[in-house]
């Protein structure tokens, strides 16, 4: 019996895993500084508006 070539797998190289799963972790932690940013954003373009809206009465 003959395994189908899509089921043969290449051999693993253990740089190439390296590589890649520091790719991976570089990935992830760019994305999540992105998050961060986008909510750090939102969060002080609300603070904006509200402080727009309501002047600082105490100031008087």
């Amino acid at each position: 019996m003959t395994a189908k070539k899509s089921d043969i797998r290449p051999a693993v190289n253990e740089e190439r895993l390296q590589r890649e799963a520091e790719a991976l972790r570089a990935n992830l932690a760019k994305r999540k500084q992105q998050q961060r940013s986008r909510k750090s954003t939102t969060y002080n373009s609300a603070q904006d508006s509200k402080s727009e809206e309501q002047p600082d009465v105490r100031e008087a």
